[in-house]
């Protein structure tokens, strides 16, 4: 018998932005008795709370080093991808931005087949989370950024004299506009769904939080799950549960641990070494990310985040006054058409007002909203456990290449107007004066393009054969088990993923208790 061995009601494996969710509506709407397992960290520390220094340090110290495999329309790059090693998981490191998607790509996921999950059937869980409806208030608030750099407002003015309309918060693509991001904060610090729903019931009596917990794999008997086998301290143990599993582990990892406990594609379970459970061939599959890519110009202002600025910006938050470090670096941005045939926007610009590899640099960083290429994540039998292997097939549908290629002529566009000229840019780094034909900007996207760490969709729900999870987000064929994260989305949505994962755990708990 492993030497920990103990039962709760839910075993929720993943204590990420799903799985706090998850376990506060759970407390609040059951008697049942709770764990919450996680690899990470116990709580995110006061460098993940400052947002300007949780973005720069936090996928260094706080992340799980996820790489793809060579990508070949990447020039065989492997992508770094990581994503939180801390509980609140990628939500205590990344950018913050907050956009809860559009009405659009959630009735979207209703006609491929997600019954309940239509924009109007979402609504009372979208209040509850974020409010917004004038009567409840909501877990989360999406706040307007508390620093707005002269980069920010320069690049907005130009978007105007380039004719796209500002209009309030950019809080998602329903429109080719401009304007400041919504973020993840309160009082200029990072608030995420682990500070709003897990760490007022961190000391819940029936709530444990288990962290620094690799987990193994599913305890299955026949087609039912039974719980979760994990390493702790060195030794193997055991969370069993009398109700329900639930893998909150996210796009890479939920599909993983179905895999290792012999659930997913037989062929790929039999060649790993692995026997095979329950042959469900839609695990794994239909990874869909978004792609962006940087555009660098020469700055002829110097960084508010730049090195000899930061000791007055820490003086300043010190005695309570706003400074740069309230920013995330990537306050404004905005949608774009990439052609006539795209019926709704599907690029983004994300401002930053430092290159992350030049403090004198500044990038209209481009990504791909609403990306066509789909790859997979499979078994690597050779690795203990069965290691992830991640292939997003990045850019190999070829219209992504081209469309990417269409917004950096747009973003060139922005750059040229007369009011980046006054803040002023001083010439372009990437992909440089010299790139001017498109054979030469696709050479620079191949040489470029990296992840915006959104993964989705490994776990689809729906009810056709390749899916995995139904509408109630249970796996098929195997009872007592159900996957609630970013991999169950039937297709990604053309804005920043983490306020769509709060809202997929709200609609798990409606549909469990």
């Amino acid at each position: 018998m492993p030497a920990g061995d103990d039962s709760f009601d839910y075993v929720i494996a993943g204590g990420g932005t799903a799985g706090c969710v998850l376990a506060r509506r759970l407390l609040e709407r059951t008697d049942a008795r709770i764990a919450l397992i996680d690899a990470g960290s116990a709580a995110p520390n006061r460098w993940l709370q400052t947002p300007l220094t949780s973005v720069r340090l936090g996928r260094w110290w706080h992340s799980w080093p996820f790489t793809t495999v060579p990508q070949p329309a990447l020039n065989g790059r492997r992508i770094a991808l990581p994503m939180g090693h801390v509980l609140g998981g990628s939500a205590s490191i990344n950018a913050m931005i907050a956009q809860p998607a559009l009405d659009a790509d959630f009735d979207d996921w209703a006609g491929l087949g997600a019954e309940g999950w239509s924009s109007a059937e979402l609504a009372a869980a979208r209040a509850r989370a974020f409010g917004g409806d004038g009567v409840t208030e909501g877990m989360v608030a999406l706040s307007a950024p508390a620093h707005r750099s002269a980069f920010s407002e320069a690049f907005l003015e130009a978007c105007g004299e380039a004719g796209l309309p500002k209009r309030g918060l950019l809080d998602g693509p329903d429109s080719a506009r401009c304007g400041y991001f919504p973020v993840l904060q309160k009082a200029g610090r990072r608030f995420s769904a682990f500070h709003a729903y897990l760490s007022p019931v961190l000391d819940h009596p029936r709530l444990s939080v288990i962290t620094g917990a690799d987990i193994r794999h599913l305890l299955l008997a026949a087609n039912r799950a039974e719980g979760v086998a994990y390493v702790r301290d060195r030794r193997l143990q055991i969370a069993r549960a009398r109700r329900e599993v639930i893998l909150a582990l996210g796009a890479l990892e939920s599909p993983r641990i179905l895999m290792a406990s012999g659930i997913g594609p037989a062929a790929m379970l039999r060649r790993a070494g692995i026997p095979v459970m329950h042959d469900l061939p839609g695990v794994g599959d239909r990874l869909a990310d978004h792609v962006r890519i940087p555009i660098l110009f020469r700055s002829g202002r110097t960084s508010p985040a730049a090195l000899r600025n930061l000791p007055a910006a820490f003086v300043a938050r010190l005695s309570g006054r706003n400074s740069v470090l309230a920013s995330n670096c990537c306050e404004a941005g905005a949608y774009l058409a990439s052609g006539a045939s795209a019926t709704r926007p599907d690029l983004q610009i994300v401002t930053h007002f430092q290159s992350v590899e030049d403090e004198g640099a500044v990038d209209l960083e481009l990504t791909l909203a609403r990306p066509r290429s789909r790859g997979r994540v499979s078994l690597d039998g050779a690795a203990p456990g069965g290691a992830a292997l991640v292939d997003p097939r990045y850019l190999s549908d070829p219209g992504d290449l081209e469309r990417l290629v269409d917004g950096i002529e747009m973003v060139r566009s922005i750059a040229a107007r007369p009011a980046l000229a006054r803040f002023p840019l001083l010439g372009e780094r990437l992909p440089g004066p010299a790139a001017r034909d498109r054979a030469a900007l696709r050479r620079h996207v191949r040489a470029a393009a990296t992840t915006a760490f959104h993964p989705v969709g490994t776990c689809r729900m729906g009810e056709d054969g390749q899916a995995v999870v139904d509408s109630r987000l249970r796996v098929h064929g195997i009872e007592r088990l159900r996957v609630v994260d970013a991999s169950v989305m039937p297709a990604l949505p053309a804005a920043n993923t983490c306020c769509a994962v709060m809202l997929i755990a709200e609609r798990a708990a409606d549909v469990m208790a």
